[in-house]
């Protein structure tokens, strides 16, 4: 195989990869969308529960000054999950990243149908429409390409060492990104089991 026919081989190699890549990212992207909605709704409910237990005088065995301590922080929260569903656009960016999949795996059937030779004019025309795809659109983050390299099976014992830590490694960098909205999920968790277990002791 010559160097334009190993460089024509890499560019698919690379498109491939890369084609993985944006669909990790729109996944991600996908997910963080949804986990904001579910998280705004949760705190909104309880930002409307507690005005209504005040309203009907419903004891929970807890002080006011608690109660619109945790109402103020509700609505603090509300704002700055509303603003970051409003600034990172979420859906619009995994809609965009599966798009640039979608790009990307028709010029990667492009390439593969090539066959084994091209000309160097023909080389760089190929690179450049790959560059061309690529800049349309936003970059994928290093998460999405750790997830890509998991898609590949390991066959050995080192590949096997380096696969239990690349998964170690994506786990925690998940949990890092999305562990914001599991801390305010788990907030909103104990406020209602604290309101309830205070308004069922008290209806005792």
């Amino acid at each position: 195989m010559s160097e334009l026919d190993n460089r024509l081989h890499e560019l698919l190699r690379r498109t491939k990869i890369t084609t993985k890549s944006r669909y990790r990212a729109s996944e991600r992207l996908e997910l963080h969308h949804k986990l904001s909605q579910w998280t705004v709704s949760l705190i909104s409910v309880a930002l409307v529960f507690i005005p209504l237990v005040q309203t009907f005088r419903i004891s929970a065995g807890i002080e006011v000054i608690y109660l619109n301590a945790t109402q103020a922080t509700l609505a603090i929260l509300v704002l700055v999950y509303s603003l970051l569903l409003g600034q990172e656009n979420f859906i619009s960016r995994a809609q965009a990243m599966h798009r640039n999949g979608v790009e990307l795996g028709r010029f990667a059937r492009k390439l593969a149908g090539m066959g084994q030779s091209v000309s160097d004019e023909e080389y760089f025309s190929l690179a450049e429409e790959y560059y061309d795809i690529l800049e349309k659109y936003e970059n994928h983050k290093p998460i999405d390409y750790l997830y890509t390299r998991l898609s590949e099976n390991p066959s050995n014992f080192n590949e096997w060492a380096i696969f239990i830590g690349l998964w170690l490694k994506a786990r925690v960098m998940s949990l890092i990104v999305f562990s914001h909205y599991f801390v305010a999920i788990g907030f909103v968790g104990f406020i209602f089991y604290t309101l309830f277990s205070g308004i069922v002791a008290h209806a005792k």
